[in-house]
């Protein structure tokens, strides 16, 4: 089956040039400017033309849109941004400060503790951060850092367990 064959499109304000039409195409002519409608019955003070008998609903103006008020802190998804961004920092700190450790340490068990203790300040901070992400994006009001904290703390936590954990897997093969 195939598509039903139409005529191409005519440009606006052109009649339609069909074969076998009895009407001959006519040369185009320069748009004509518009004109004010000509009223066909005079004016009668009424706004369209005729009274309505009854009005079935009164005009009422528009209700006013109703904002929700914040029943709680309106910081908390700041402090869950602040939070994200702490521990943002303090895992670079830490991810930074490994060569120094090597050098100054030589005993790799020492190093090791210095990682845990770190990666585990950052895993409570961003806990935390992520809970009050998590409650901020419920409460009504601006959710956008909330969202960010969620999202920056999300990917520490994911990081850090992944990081447990191959570090476990690589412990026990030997």
């Amino acid at each position: 089956m195939s598509e039903p064959q139409q005529p191409p499109a005519q440009p606006y304000g052109t009649p339609p040039n069909y074969a076998g039409s009895h009407h001959p195409a006519q040369p185009p002519q320069p748009p004509q400017p518009p004109q004010p409608p000509q009223p066909s019955q005079p004016y009668t003070g009424e706004p369209y033309g005729q009274a309505y008998a009854a009005q079935p609903y009164p005009a009422q103006p528009y209700p006013e849109r109703q904002r929700p008020t914040p029943s709680g802190s309106p910081g908390l998804g700041r402090i869950a941004f602040v939070l994200a961004v702490i521990s943002l920092g303090i895992g670079l700190l830490i991810t930074l400060s490994y060569p120094l450790m090597y050098r100054m340490m030589g005993d790799p068990s020492a190093v090791g503790a210095f990682g845990a203790v770190g990666n585990g300040l950052v895993l409570v901070i961003a806990v935390a951060g992520l809970v009050l992400g998590l409650m901020s994006v419920r409460r009504p009001g601006s959710q956008i850092l909330a969202g960010i904290a969620i999202g920056v703390t999300a990917s520490q936590l994911v990081a850090i367990v992944i990081s447990w954990v191959s570090n476990l897997l690589y412990a026990f093969s030997f």
